[in-house]
């Protein structure tokens, strides 16, 4: 036999011996796929001393029946992440901004008012929560996960279209590529389930593995352009540290001060 039949062999088992994700993706968008919501905001930026209105939809998580619901901070509020950039290349620019209405959109179509109670520039993690504290919401629930994964473990994320796309549900499949460990660990993915930023990842067993954000760079390489890959990339924060910062948001009232919601504590 030669060698390319011997891969081929190969190839095949160990894709027979894979799990099968897509029964499971399935049921999982069947039964939550009314968590995965959209959040609309109106933020006011001042760059330079000029005021700028930006209204902007990005995807989030309902995770309590509550409506707590989690995001990336970047995503809610890109300045701060344009903040690091321009830090990081050593620039002196004035930058300010604030939330100033957030609404949850849910899949039918239902708004409801809502604030800003936490964001985690750090780990791009910020928490939303309805202004009406007598909600009933589709959530997923997230649970501790004991160890990391292996590598090439197969996932799936769920997501939604932005609103070209009539904000509809979204499925895609993939594998776990890197585990990078330190104080905020994180895991990186194929290219295709990572484009899925601020939405959960779940493994074969259908339990969330993560939630898609953003890492910037604290410095950029002059010589190597300060651009792509080198300032910022897509990773998978792992879910005990979604229930690390969930559990603080839980305790922060919504008030009518708070649109652009406090930085977690270091």
């Amino acid at each position: 036999m030669t060698a390319a039949g011997m891969l081929g062999i190969l190839a095949g088992l160990l894709t027979a011996a894979g799990p099968d994700l897509e029964p499971t993706a399935r049921a999982t968008a069947e039964q939550s796929g009314k968590a995965v919501v959209t959040i609309r905001l109106v933020l006011k930026l001042k760059v330079g001393g000029q005021d700028h209105e930006q209204k902007m939809e990005v995807p989030a998580v309902v995770i309590e029946p509550s409506g707590l619901t989690v995001a990336s901070a970047s995503s809610i509020d890109p300045s701060g992440a344009l903040r690091r950039m321009v830090d990081a290349q050593r620039q002196r620019v004035s930058l300010e901004s604030e939330v100033k209405e957030t609404v949850i959109l849910l899949e039918d179509g239902t708004e409801l008012e809502a604030a800003v109670v936490l964001k985690d520039t750090d780990l791009d993690l910020a928490f939303v929560r309805p202004r009406d504290a007598g909600l009933k919401l589709a959530a997923v629930t997230l649970k501790p996960r004991s160890g990391t994964v292996p590598l090439l473990t197969r996932i799936y994320v769920l997501g939604r279209l932005g609103k070209l796309g009539n904000r509809a549900l979204a499925v895609a499949t993939g594998e776990v590529r890197a585990y990078v460990r330190g104080p905020a660990p994180y895991y990186v993915t194929d290219g295709e389930t990572s484009a899925f930023n601020g939405s959960l990842a779940y493994t074969a067993d259908g339990m969330p593995l993560g939630l898609f954000v953003k890492r910037f760079a604290t410095s950029i390489d002059s010589q190597a352009g300060g651009r792509g890959s080198e300032s910022v990339m897509t990773v998978l924060r792992p879910v005990d540290k979604l229930l690390e910062l969930a559990a603080q948001a839980r305790t922060i009232p919504v008030g009518s001060n708070d649109a652009g919601g406090p930085s977690a504590p270091r």
